[in-house]
């Protein structure tokens, strides 16, 4: 984020450097990074979370400005004597505070009301670049005060929303303060004293005063406190965007990233993919490409460039995909700050087709009669939670989930063909055994129903990646395109990342890609595997939309920073090739 003066500074506060990265070097490889460039990683897949999937950074009930808050140091050394400037505002702020105090000790609202609005033009001028415009409690300060025998109570109210207020939006080092300072403006007894309550109302809002400046110079920019969360979140994704891309251009320059990129690109199988073959330039291809790399039995991996230690086999820097015992399933650099969610997003899919194949094994009775039954249906989806649940623990690697074995999801086939069974035709022992035995031969990757289960898939999220939404009744307009094709005619090279945030046509406004429907897949149509199957859907389109935002160049030419005289010309070519 570039500030006055051309100062490049860090937005948000990322956590204590990991000690493991999301993506790491192989330990058996003698792998020498500077401690800057860790701590330039672990930033860029912090930020990269905070732009795509906040929910698991954001501590519960803080927004996204606490993130972009650092605690101020203290400017006095300890032991030093307080200057004459600083004893001066002490007595005044305490001259202050004690005629404040005097005025709402007052029995007499005519006497509270006028000093209380004086302190609430105080509080509304010193909070109002921390909160958003339109943020109701400045609604509340500006307005007159409304009429009240007990001034000082509605003061406490007020005061304690205030406080909500900017607890949401502060550093999470300032919680114990605002958390001390509500507990000042808890629910006062009904026979407190007015000089109680008045004690309680002029503590809060000095509090408040200066806590407010605290925050301010918390914040790296005064700007941003006025800020929604909607313009935060922006300004995060246009950070995210260019670090990620400075980040991975820095670990493979030009020159190594494009040949990685094309010849991942080579290696679809379109015969897996028919939907691929009609898609020219075949440079377009990569969503069919990363389905195909998502439903590799190897995991995916997108190891780091290193540089050997001294001493170790060579001194130059080398990609560690070229190691004889390389993993198979290997993704270009660009997919480097993404790959954890590839990971976790392959996890999920092969799931999802372990929990369809068990689901084949119990013979469950047709939709219509389910929808029919009540006791079927409940037996049918209290199935598909279950064993969805143990396996979603175990690919997400959730605390206990380990424990989870093929002997656990086969008990749940067993008692699933009880529950479904005739009453005079009974889940004998030796139909047990045989069901046992086929839930360990149904979850082996060759299995021919795995297999199936896991194509239909497969084939329907790399059609769903591709799609576009259905026009609107009465529109028959052109729908989305896949590819923002602006701009083309324009000669020579354009920056495909603006700096710009006021633009709205700007490249981080509205980068997720609206699809059509996620499809119904037979084998998947069960309630809770269909619920499933979306969500992991738009997981993976997430980190498709991300990475066609981020490495647009390369994704149209192949290079980086490619012109558009070739995006033209491939278009040409493809176009030909077709109508012949």
């Amino acid at each position: 984020m570039i500030l006055q003066g051309g100062r490049d500074i860090s937005i948000v506060q990322p956590p204590p450097l990991l000690s493991v990265l999301p993506v790491t070097a192989r330990p058996a490889s003698s792998t020498a990074l500077p401690l800057e460039l860790i701590q330039t990683m672990n930033y860029t897949f912090f930020i990269h979370l905070l732009a795509t999937d906040s929910g698991r950074i954001l501590p519960p009930g803080k927004s996204l400005l606490s993130m972009m808050s650092a605690p101020r140091t203290n400017a006095q050394s300890d032991g030093e004597l307080p200057k004459l400037e600083d004893r001066v505002k002490d007595l005044v702020h305490k001259a202050f505070w004690n005629e404040a105090l005097e005025s709402l000790s007052d029995p007499s609202p005519a006497i509270q009301l006028p000093r209380l609005k004086r302190l609430y033009e105080d509080i509304l001028s010193t909070i109002s670049p921390l909160l958003p415009r339109h943020h109701p409690i400045l609604g509340t300060l500006a307005a007159p005060l409304s009429p009240t025998s007990d001034p000082s109570r509605l003061a406490i109210m007020h005061l304690r929303e205030i406080l909500v207020a900017l607890r949401e939006r502060c550093s999470p080092a300032r919680d114990p303060v605002i958390d001390g300072l509500i507990r000042v403006v808890d629910e006062p007894s009904d026979l407190a004293s007015p000089q109680n309550l008045a004690q309680r109302v002029t503590d809060a809002a000095r509090g408040i005063l200066e806590l407010s400046e605290v925050m301010k110079e918390d914040l790296s920019q005064f700007v941003l406190g006025a800020m929604d969360e909607k313009d935060l979140k922006m300004m995060v994704t246009q950070h995210a965007m260019l670090r990620e891309k400075a980040l991975v251009l820095h670990l493979w320059p030009p020159s190594r990233l494009e040949p990685s990129w094309k010849t991942w690109i080579r290696d679809l199988d379109v015969s897996l993919y028919p939907d691929a073959e009609p898609v020219h330039p075949p440079h377009r291809r990569w969503s069919f490409r990363l389905v195909q790399a998502l439903g590799s039995g190897s995991p995916v991996s997108c190891p780091l460039p290193t540089l050997r230690a001294p001493g170790s086999d060579g001194d130059n820097v080398e990609d560690m995909s070229h190691d004889l015992d390389k993993p198979l399933n290997i993704v270009p650099p660009p997919f480097f700050v993404t790959c954890p969610a590839l990971f976790a997003a392959q996890n999920h899919l092969q799931a999802l087709v372990i929990a369809a194949s068990l689901r084949s094994l119990v013979r469950l009775p047709p939709q219509s009669r389910v929808s029919a039954d009540d006791a079927a249906q409940d037996n049918s989806a209290s199935f598909s939670l279950r064993i969805w649940t143990l396996l979603k623990g175990a690919a997400d690697e959730e605390s206990g989930s380990e424990d989870t074995k093929v002997v656990n999801l086969a008990d749940e086939v067993v008692r699933m063909r009880r529950a479904c069974a005739e009453h005079n035709h009974p889940c004998p022992p030796e139909e047990e055994a045989r069901l046992r035995a086929a839930v360990d031969r149904t979850l082996q990757p060759r299995d021919p129903v795995f297999l199936l289960l896991q194509k239909r898939l497969l084939q329907a999220l790399a059609t769903w990646l591709v799609s576009s939404p259905a026009p609107a009744a009465g529109d028959h307009g052109a729908s989305t395109p896949i590819h923002m094709q602006t701009g083309r005619e324009m000669p020579g090279k354009r920056p495909r990342l603006h700096h710009g945030l006021e633009n709205p046509q700007s490249v981080f406004v509205g980068w997720e890609r609206e699809r059509g429907r996620v499809p119904h897949i037979k084998g998947f149509e069960d309630d809770v595997l269909a619920k499933e199957v979306g969500e992991t859907f738009k997981r993976v389109g997430r980190v498709a939309d991300w990475t066609d935002r981020v490495w647009q160049d390369l994704i149209e030419t192949g290079e980086i920073g490619g012109s558009n005289e070739k995006v033209a010309s491939e278009h040409e070519a493809g176009t030909t090739s077709t109508s012949k």
